[in-house]
């Protein structure tokens, strides 16, 4: 018995589809997967009130073609994800996508971390390219930013890498250069962003980065089956259940694991996903059948899918790309509010001039538009033209929320990374009120105590001026104000306050503005 339906969000039922339903179900649909981002679930076989009561085999077949027609006329594809037996037939589970041009695929943002070699570049290098590894990192190549990340095989900076897919195929696979992501963008209906960071411990202010400036749907917590759960392992999966992040967990190197290792590796996993204050219920994905209903526990940050794979045989890449590629979106932006993006990178292209990168979080951008660079050091702004505007390095007209970017200004010679785009002047802060929870510390914060304040693609220094206990120690929580060591826009959320072993984290309640803001 499932929940009785809802008339919001992205999932529909039907006990049964007739062809004069079709004008009527395509608005409908089309309704239901903007709802979702660009993706809809309909059951079909289902009853309002969530009992599967099924249908006969030619029934349902019908059914479905209505579906397909009614996807058909808004631009919709459309994928038999299951079927399964009801109570008196049988009841199908089909995922519907929007695949028009008008609107970019939907898109999810994925976040790999772990310890130190545990293996994610590599297998973001593998899901990319198609490619197997040789079990010296070759693939480790195609997921690295810099030359010195290839040959030192770790990753100091963060990187993005596209993954496409057209139904169940992986775009990426069939192209001539599967990181041609202009390619990929133009020919999937579906993308996956992966985001790899740093897994060592000296990184974890690049990681920090990496996570806060793509505010990601889930994160992938990659363990090495043959080293284990690791000491940043912990960390990072704190960082990700403190900030609300759902997570899955993918156990690489299964190929030269000893089975009495692997199976201690496993047993360490499913431990730290049950410990208190983590909580997930841990689901090992053995087979085909288990990928669509860990896909769509997935939003609600509950249950914790954990996927076996090697990147040198391939064992568990087919059920780890059929995961990804059915992963729903999970953020719910602001398209309608006033432009406003952070600037995570900054470039100086020959030729152009200086360019930006960044998510836009709110409103939308048009080659063209005239918007404000800011807060500077004195808490001012200055104006900037948009000159182009570039998604997945395709040139566009324009982007709206929840897009990846990178932007050509005029008139703008200094900028700094943290810094905002705006379509007006906003409020530079100085000095944060927020409630915050120690998450480590060796000893006893007090007033004074300085370190490095991480905010969506801010990173700064300050000090906490003010503890409304006066003092704080591992696992307490309270209100505190902290001045930041220059002002920044900065606008309610959550951050991580760091020094040396230090992590606090914090959410905003209140901020105090400075002159010239």
């Amino acid at each position: 018995m499932l929940p009785p339906e809802s008339e919001e969000g992205n999932v529909e039922y039907k006990l049964t589809l007739g062809f004069q339903d079709v004008d009527r179900l395509a608005g409908q649909l089309k309704r239901r997967a903007l709802e979702g981002g660009g993706e809809a679930v309909y059951l079909i076989g289902v009853s309002d009130d969530g009992r599967p009561v099924g249908l006969p085999d030619d029934e349902l077949v019908r059914a479905l073609g209505v579906l397909r027609e009614a996807a058909r006329r808004v631009g919709a594809s459309l994928y038999v994800l299951r079927v399964s037996e009801g109570v008196r037939g049988k009841v199908a589970e089909v995922l519907v996508r929007l695949v028009g041009r008008e609107e970019p695929p939907p898109t999810v943002t994925v976040v790999a971390m772990g310890n130190v070699d545990a293996g994610k570049s590599t297998l973001i290098g593998v899901l990319t390219t198609g490619r197997l590894d040789d079990g010296k990192g070759a693939a480790r190549a195609f997921a690295s930013r810099y030359k010195h990340e290839v040959l030192s095989g770790r990753t100091s900076a963060v990187s993005l890498r596209l993954l496409g897919f057209s139904g169940d195929a992986v775009v990426n696979h069939k192209l001539v250069d599967p990181l041609d992501e202009a390619e990929v963008y133009k020919r999937s209906d579906k993308l996956v962003l992966l985001v790899d960071v740093g897994g060592h411990e000296r990184y974890l202010r690049t990681a920090l980065r990496g996570l806060f400036s793509s505010q990601p749907d889930y994160v992938m917590l990659v363990v090495a089956a043959n080293s284990g759960v690791q000491k940043m392992t912990k960390e990072h999966l704190g960082i990700a259940v403190a900030l609300g992040i759902p997570v899955f967990v993918v156990v690489t190197r299964i190929d030269i694991a000893p089975d009495e290792v692997f199976k201690r590796t496993v047993d360490d996993v499913v431990r730290i996903l049950k410990m208190p204050g983590v909580s997930k219920i841990p689901f090992v994905v053995r087979d085909a059948g288990d990928v669509v209903p860990a896909a769509e526990a997935m939003p609600a940050g509950r249950v914790a899918p954990i996927f076996y794979v090697s990147s040198v045989t391939g064992h568990g890449l087919d059920l780890l790309l059929r995961f990804l590629s059915l992963l729903p979106k999970r953020r719910r932006w602001d398209y309608g509010g006033d432009f406003l993006m952070y600037v995570s990178d900054i470039y100086l292209v020959k030729g152009v001039g200086l360019v930006v990168g960044g998510l836009v979080e709110r409103g939308s951008l048009r080659v063209g538009d005239k918007i404000w660079v800011g807060p500077y050091g004195d808490g001012g702004w200055a104006q900037a033209a948009v000159k182009s505007i570039h998604l997945n390095r395709t040139p566009v007209e324009a982007a709206k929320a929840g897009s990846f970017v990178t932007v050509a200004l005029d008139k703008v010679d200094k900028i700094e990374k943290g810094m905002t785009l705006s379509a007006r002047p906003l409020k530079a802060v100085k000095e944060i009120t927020a409630e915050v929870l120690v998450l480590r510390h060796p000893t006893v914060i007090r007033p004074g105590f300085s370190g490095v304040l991480h905010y969506k693609a801010v990173r700064t220094g300050g000090y906490i001026k003010e503890i409304d206990k006066g003092e704080l120690m591992v696992g307490d929580s309270g209100v505190v104000k902290l001045e930041l060591s220059r002002p920044w826009f900065i606008d309610g959320g959550v951050f991580v306050f760091r020094n040396g072993p230090t992590r606090i984290l914090g959410r905003v309640l209140g901020t105090d503005g400075v002159a010239g803001s």
